[in-house]
C-alpha cells in the first residue's frame, strides 16, 4: 500500500483487557473526514502521501495508455469479484479502442472519467482512480511513527467521531457518531459514551452522517448490545484467499445493554462501516432501522501505485454476513421504517416512546422535535 499520512485502520490492541480483531495487514478502510462528511457521490479513500512538488506536462497518448492498461491488469488480478473484474477490464479497453479517452490530456480529468466509467459498470463506490499533480513516492510501506502519532492525535481531538451523547425525554439514550476510529485509540471514548446511556430504557444510534472506518470498532460497539458472543461477519481477501472473522464479545466490555430496544438512524450518507453496523444489527433482529437506504459500499480497498501521478484504490475485500451470507454492496441497507433524514430522530423517539408505553407520561417537548 502506498506510504501515506496514516493507515485508515490501525491494528486493534487491548481495550479494557480485551483483544479485538484488527483488520488484515495492508487493508484500507475509509479514513474519517475529521471536519465534515464527504459529498454523497464519493467514497472516502486513503489520502495521498505528502506530495513532492513538480511540474507535470499534459498526458501523452503513451502515458494515458499505460495508465489504462495498468488499471485493467490490476483489476483482473485483485478486484474482489473475478467475473466483475474481467468486465471492468474489458470495459476500459473497449472505451480505449473506441477512442473515448483520446482527447483527455489532463490527469485529473482522466482519473475522474476512468472512475466514472468503472463505477457505472460495477456500482462499486470504493473503486476509484486518483491523480496527483505532485509526484507520488516510489516506495511502499506503512506510516512513520510521527505520522501515526499525528493521526492518533487527530482522532483524540475529534473526540473519535462522537458528536452528541444525551438522554432524551422518556429515558431514551441518544448517541451520534460520525466515524469508527481505531479501537486502541477510540475504545475509551466509546466506553465513556456507552456508560453515559447505560441506564437508558431504549437507545438511538445516529449514523446518518457516518462514513465508516475500522470494522474492529464496529465489533467493539456491537459488543455492548449483546449478552453472548456473536459471530458478526467475515472479511474475505480474494488475492490472499484469506478470511478474517469479526465477533461481538460482550464478556470483554462493561455497561452492556443487551435487552434495551435499539434504533439506528440512517441516510444515503451512511457508508461502509456504518452500513456494516446497521446491517449486522438489522439481520440479527437487534435493532429497528429508521431513515433512508444507505450508500451501498461493502468492499474495502487496497491502494496500488500506477505511476508517478496515479494510483488505483482497488476493492480486494468483501464482507460476508453470517446470517445472510451476503453483504450490502451496490444496494445499501434498507430501513425498517422509511423516513427523511431530517425526520428520522423524531420518528425514532415516537416509536420508542410508544413501545415503552410512555407517550402520555413523558410527552415530547417542542425542543426535542428536531
Amino acid at each position: 500500500m502506498l506510504r501515506r499520512l496514516l493507515p485508515l485502520v490501525l491494528l486493534s490492541t487491548a481495550i479494557a483487557s480485551a483483544q479485538l480483531p484488527g483488520p488484515p495487514p495492508g487493508v484500507s478502510f475509509p479514513r474519517p473526514n475529521l471536519n465534515a462528511p464527504p459529498p454523497p457521490d464519493t467514497a472516502p479513500a486513503a489520502p495521498l502521501p505528502e506530495p513532492v512538488p513538480v511540474a507535470t506536462p499534459n498526458l501523452s497518448s503513451a502515458e494515458r495508455r499505460q495508465v489504462i492498461e495498468t488499471v485493467a491488469a490490476r483489476l483482473r488480478s485483485s478486484y474482489i469479484l473475478p467475473e466483475m473484474a474481467q468486465q471492468l477490464a474489458d470495459s476500459l479497453q473497449s472505451h480505449q479502442q473506441q477512442g473515448d479517452y483520446d482527447s483527455i490530456t489532463d490527469g485529473a480529468l482522466l482519473a475522474a472519467r476512468l472512475t466514472s466509467d468503472l463505477q457505472a459498470v460495477s456500482r462499486d463506490r470504493h473503486l476509484r482512480i486518483e491523480y496527483s499533480a505532485s509526484r507520488l513516492p516510489a516506495e511502499e510501506g506503512g506510516p512513520s511513527a510521527e505520522e501515526e502519532q499525528q493521526y492518533r492525535q487527530e482522532l483524540v481531538r475529534s473526540n473519535c467521531g462522537f458528536q452528541r451523547v444525551e438522554i432524551l425525554p422518556g429515558n431514551i439514550g441518544y448517541v451520534q457518531f460520525n466515524f469508527f476510529g481505531a479501537p486502541d485509540v477510540c475504545g475509551p471514548t466509546a466506553a465513556t459514551a456507552i456508560k453515559f446511556v447505560a441506564h437508558a430504557d431504549a437507545l438511538i444510534f445516529d449514523v446518518r452522517q457516518n462514513r465508516g472506518g475500522d470494522p474492529a470498532m464496529v465489533a467493539l460497539l456491537l459488543s455492548y448490545l449483546f449478552d453472548r458472543p456473536v459471530h458478526l461477519d467475515d472479511l474475505y481477501n480474494r488475492r490472499e484467499n484469506k478470511t478474517t472473522q469479526y465477533w461481538a464479545t460482550p464478556e470483554k466490555v462493561a455497561d452492556r445493554l443487551p435487552t434495551q430496544p435499539i434504533y439506528v438512524l440512517t441516510s444515503r450518507l451512511t457508508f461502509s462501516g456504518a452500513e456494516q453496523f446497521s446491517y449486522d444489527l438489522h439481520n440479527l433482529h437487534r435493532a429497528v432501522l429508521i431513515g433512508e437506504r444507505t450508500g451501498g459500499a461493502a468492499h474495502p480497498t487496497r491502494n496500488h501505485r500506477i505511476n508517478d501521478h496515479f494510483f488505483v484504490a482497488t476493492p480486494e475485500y468483501r464482507y460476508i454476513n453470517t446470517v445472510t451470507r451476503s453483504d450490502w454492496e451496490g444496494q445499501g441497507v434498507t430501513p425498517d421504517v422509511p423516513a427523511a433524514p431530517w425526520n428520522a430522530l423524531v420518528a425514532a423517539q415516537k416509536i420508542a416512546l410508544t413501545r415503552l408505553d410512555r407517550t402520555s407520561v413523558h410527552p415530547l417537548p417542542a425542543t426535542a422535535m428536531r
